[in-house]
């Protein structure tokens, strides 16, 4: 992301950074204490 993409400010760069970790990689980023499967995916597992 951060290679592809050019900003015209710092402040442009730091909030789709903030986005892209807070809206995407959380959420479908594997964790080991919740078993090896994403957030996104243990919510419906309980749900």
């Amino acid at each position: 992301m951060i290679w592809r993409q050019s900003w015209t400010t710092r402040r442009q760069a730091e909030a789709a950074i903030f986005q892209y970790i807070n809206g995407f990689y959380n959420t479908r980023r594997r964790h080991s204490y919740l078993g090896g499967i994403s957030p996104l995916a243990f919510e419906a597992k309980v749900a």
